[in-house]
């Protein structure tokens, strides 16, 4: 095994494991605490098991370390609190998007997500990503493949299982009140030079989208009020707007005149467009019961106005939980119901104020919202696009769980475990478009770029079944052997059904129906699909424990799929395929009855897996026609062959894990350490090959090639203070993976998970997965840049080359945790080194002029020569570049070349994707049950908190995207576009009542 990865337990979490203080001297350090190998954690198929005897590893998150920061969801909560436990912000709007890996991935092109289970059920990211995070009890992250291995392909990639929180355990009615305000203020925004302003080839030309004008400190313009964009006026006073070519102000009706210095701004203009966000968060939890019998409801209110104006968010939560015993039946339900209504303005906006230089007031456009165009005539005024562009959705999400328990004798149990989840998307999304001339008439030229009014509207409704019926056997074999085996049946259905139509040219303006449209969406645009995915499964697990010090976990399972086809049965089942795992966890200071104050804690666990796996969309495999269209069908319905197709003997990826953990405790628990190392490897996974073009095809979804994944984790915790009073936990996780492509069959080279532009993403064999591919510079044997003698301009490669891994070296975070009576301080921080990523605003800021490197030399005499750059002379030889520019002798012509030489070079935007975060930091005050007694309450804390305060990137990334930033999950990182939104910090304070 080569350079195997480390990752870290955080096993120390305080407030989850303290039982009893059974010691009453105020600065007696010695308390009662239930050991940590002790606490009991819930793992696969809801079956409990103490923290050491669970034979993979599992990371323990109590409620409090959750809500500490009152994160709005769950993911965000979670995030850097385990080792090898990445959770990305890919897309930070006012509905953000989050990623979530565990030790990386195990397949190509298939889901990198990890299992959701919630009180025993299997759930999805979306339902967990709604639960307030104050309504969970605990959650359990499963990081190893064995851990998860018996729910099958979805259990792949990990597991989180989460445990909501049940009655009171009184029989009084408890009531919880929640509350929080969280401000959101923008982090940064990308470094862009301010020496030069807005004009093009030198001259400054007020309707230009670039910085490509002349210097702020030009004579002629330093200080001077200039016109800033298209000058537009009602002149006649009837309402219709127009403009005046020569820029003149009029005596009648002026609508609109924005002029500034020719000088930049004091404050950054784009960042002084985003506002304040805010984010009002209320909940209510009304509990009761006891071991007999609880019923609990919760309700819960988010709204969210985002940094950008007008774009909100509005979600409603509501959840009932009630359970019961009766003599030999257990009955636990939950209903859950979620209502997300989101409106928001075309992200492009933030492209385009990228594109603005340092003097435009662009805050002043804000009493502008009638005017389509703003500075420029090539893209619209943002207030406007905030206004008459809306992308709007609302979905409802109802989720019903169900878990019934019978106990036949002492040693038999049925139960059965099933949920519905069915979810309804409503989305309408339009513009109202303008043209460039009124009246029939041009308004001047070059005019205003006309943009064209459109709707589209989806209608979407899906519905996921799930049911386990299983049965537990539990009998001493023998004294001191325990047998405790579960085995059951699984059933899987989801339907969806998809209907969506849109179209160009809106007849009556603020009318958004599709009646409404002059050219309806042509027939291969609209969408009316309906599908169904079936999947089966039996499965088995065996639990053998000797003496409460030796565990073995055996599993077993087979799932039969309808996304893949069996074209012989006789043969090969392609949709049926079996998977075992096993795994054993050994405590060696029990078993020889060691007792010693300074190693208080020794676990040794190993396991292996075998997992199945089938990323096909469902009816892949029979979607052998598309439909046509254009030339020369016209109006009439055709088919053509699918250049994509999935291979038809396509068969299932399996991943094979095996792993080594160690588990160590001093000083009565007060330092806990955690090693793991692992390896998996990924045969036949699946992705796109490229096909011969005498095929007819592009491309085939197919077995494609094998890739191996080694990592380690390693984490230390400590409690340096321990008292009645005042105590101190810290943690410090150090967690690496390095996933590498070892074979791709066919004899290719490589296999392109994403294409876009002079970038992409690859699976290369023989390098780490994923790996971000581009043009390049052409460099000599000495590795001197190549540029063309005649023109100035470097040479760049016609294919692709390797610009970067994705993934960091590794990773490390900090957490820690400080009570002093009733006050308490903590902090959550997370560093991780190395890995690169492609910034998309880099490369718009290259065409516009707003780099800093393309101010760095004087424009008027013309670009500037590439250091280390050599040219070929008439000899054949290379030699030494010290008099050629780039980009010509004079300013007329660098924009071009920044545009399609230098904006054309991927290997430009590469990014160091190296950074620290302090991901939350906050105190807080409890009152003394006492004290909340004497004015009626049970509890009440308040506290301040921020998320994201302070970070630090790599040099050389002055802003240019947070690494986090991706275009799309699971395999899709390292690609920031151009149209997502800066990060943001959030402060803010909470309140939660208990009476």
């Amino acid at each position: 095994m080569k350079k195997l990865t480390v990752s870290i337990l955080l096993l120390a979490m305080s407030s989850s494991v303290a039982v009893v203080s059974a010691q009453k001297a105020k600065n007696d350090t010695v308390t009662r605490e239930q050991k940590i190998g002790e606490v009991i954690i819930t793992g696969a198929l809801g079956i409990q098991r103490k923290l050491d005897s669970q034979t993979n590893p599992a990371v323990v998150i109590s409620s409090e370390k959750m809500n500490q920061a009152a994160s709005p969801n769950v993911l965000q909560a979670l995030t850097a609190k385990a080792p090898n436990v990445q959770i990305n912000t890919s897309n930070s709007g006012v509905n953000s998007s989050y990623d979530i890996q565990i030790r990386g991935a195990r397949t190509v092109t298939g889901s990198t997500s990890p299992l959701i289970v919630i009180d025993g059920v299997i759930s999805s990211v979306a339902i967990m990503q709604r639960i307030p995070p104050n309504l969970i009890e605990s959650s359990t992250i499963l990081s190893g493949t064995q851990g998860a291995a018996i729910y099958g392909p979805q259990g792949l990639n990990g597991a989180i299982i989460l445990t909501t929180k049940k009655g009171s355990g009184k029989r009084k009615v408890n009531i919880t009140l929640n509350s929080n305000i969280d401000f959101d203020r923008v982090a940064f925004v990308p470094t862009r030079q301010n020496l030069y302003g807005q004009g093009w080839d030198g001259d400054r030309i007020h309707v230009e989208n670039g910085s490509w004008g002349p210097a702020f400190n030009n004579p002629t313009y330093a200080g001077q009020m200039v016109a800033i964009g298209v000058p537009a006026y009602d002149v006649n006073g009837d309402g219709i707007i127009t403009v005046n070519p020569s820029g003149d102000v009029p005596t009648q009706d002026a609508a609109a005149t924005i002029k500034s210095a020719f000088s930049p701004l004091s404050k950054d203009n784009v960042k002084s467009f985003f506002q304040t966000g805010t984010t009002f968060n209320n909940g209510v939890t009304v509990a009761a019961g006891d071991a007999e019998g609880y019923a609990s409801l919760s309700l819960n209110r988010q709204d969210r106005e985002f940094i950008v104006m007008d774009d909100t968010s509005k979600k409603t939560y509501g959840m009932f939980k009630a359970g019961m015993k009766k003599d030999k039946w257990t009955l636990d339900g939950t209903v859950q119901y979620s209502n997300e209504s989101v409106s928001t303005t075309d992200p492009l906006i933030f492209r385009y104020l990228l594109q603005s230089s340092a003097e435009i007031p662009i805050t002043s456009f804000k009493n502008y919202t009638n005017l389509p165009w703003g500075w420029n005539i090539y893209y619209q005024n943002p207030y406007w696009s905030i206004k008459h562009q809306r992308n709007t959705s609302k979905v409802d999400l109802m989720n019903g769980t169900i878990n019934v328990g019978y106990k036949i004798n002492d040693h038999i149990t049925l139960r059965d475990n099933g949920t519905v989840q069915t979810t309804s998307t409503d989305v309408l999304n339009w513009n109202d478009g303008w043209s460039n001339g009124v009246n029939n008439t041009v308004l001047f030229s070059p005019a205003p770029t006309a943009f064209a009014s459109t709707l589209s509207q989806q209608n979407a409704i899906s519905r996921y079944v799930y049911n386990d019926l299983m049965a537990n056997f539990d009998y001493d074999l023998f004294e001191g052997l325990n047998m405790n085996a579960t085995i059951g049946f699984n059933v899987q259905q989801t339907n969806s059904k998809v209907t969506s139509a849109g179209g160009s040219g809106l007849k009556i303006p603020g009318v958004y129906t599709v009646w409404n449209l002059t050219t309806p969406t042509n027939p291969n645009s609209l969408n009316n699909t309906r599908s169904i995915e079936r999947r089966n499964a039996i499965f088995a697990n065996i639990d053998l424990s000797y003496k409460d010090y030796l565990t073995v976990n055996i599993t077993g399972r087979n799932d039969w799929t309808s996304r893949l086809l069996n074209s012989d049965a006789s043969i090969d089942s392609k949709y049926s395929y079996f998977y075992p795992s096993a795994g054993f966890s050994f405590l060696p200071l029990k078993a020889f009855d060691f007792q010693n104050d300074t190693l208080s804690r020794l676990v040794l666990k190993g396991s292996w897996a075998r997992i199945g796996n089938d990323p096909v969309s469902v009816y892949a495999i029979e979607n052998t026609a598309v439909l046509a269209t254009g030339y020369p069908l016209g109006n009439t319905v055709g088919f053509l062959p699918n250049s994509g197709p999935a291979d038809y003997n396509v068969t299932p990826e399996f991943t094979n894990s095996k792993e080594v953990d160690l588990g160590l405790g001093f000083f009565k628990d007060r330092v806990l350490v955690d090693f793991n190392i692992y390896e998996t490897k990924t045969t036949d996974f699946i992705s796109r090959a490229v096909a011969s073009s005498a095929s007819g095809i592009n491309s085939k979804l197919t077995n494609v090639g094998d890739l191996r994944n080694r990592g380690m984790e390693a984490s230390l915790t400590v409690t340096p203070i321990k008292t009645s009073d005042f105590r101190w936990d810290a943690t410090v996780t150090y967690s690496k993976f390095k996933q590498q492509v070892t074979d791709i069959a066919g004899g290719q080279d490589q296999v392109a998970i994403y294409e876009g532009g002079s970038v992409g993403i690859y699976a290369v064999k023989g390098q780490e997965f994923p790996v971000i591919k581009g043009t390049g510079y052409q460099r000599d044997s000495q590795g001197r840049i190549i540029i063309n003698e005649q023109t100035g301009d470097p040479l760049y490669t016609n294919n692709f080359i390797e610009l970067g891994k994705v993934n960091p070296d590794y990773t490390m975070t900090f957490s820690t945790n400080l009570r002093y009576k009733n006050f308490s301080a903590y902090a959550n921080m997370e560093y991780r080194k190395g890995g690169v990523f492609y910034s998309g605003a880099m490369q718009g800021m290259a065409f516009s002029g707003q780099l800093e490197q393309s101010a760095s030399f004087d424009r008027t005499q013309g670009g500037y020569i590439i250091p280390n750059s050599v040219y070929m002379n008439s000899a054949g030889q290379y030699v030494a570049n010290t008099s050629i520019k780039s980009g010509g002798d004079s300013y007329v012509g660098l924009a071009d070349y920044y545009s399609n030489v230098y904006g054309a070079i991927a290997e430009n935007f590469i990014v160091d994707a190296t950074f620290f975060k302090v991901r939350e930091l906050g105190i807080s005050y409890s009152l003394g049950r006492e004290m909340a007694k004497s004015i009626g309450l049970d509890g009440l804390t308040f506290g301040v908190y921020a998320r994201n305060p302070f970070f630090k990137y790599a040099k050389e990334n002055k802003g240019y995207g947070d690494p986090e930033t991706s275009i799309g999950s699971g395999n899709l990182r390292g690609i920031a576009g151009i149209n997502q939104y800066p990060t943001v910090r959030t402060f803010g304070f909470n309140t939660t009542i208990n009476f």
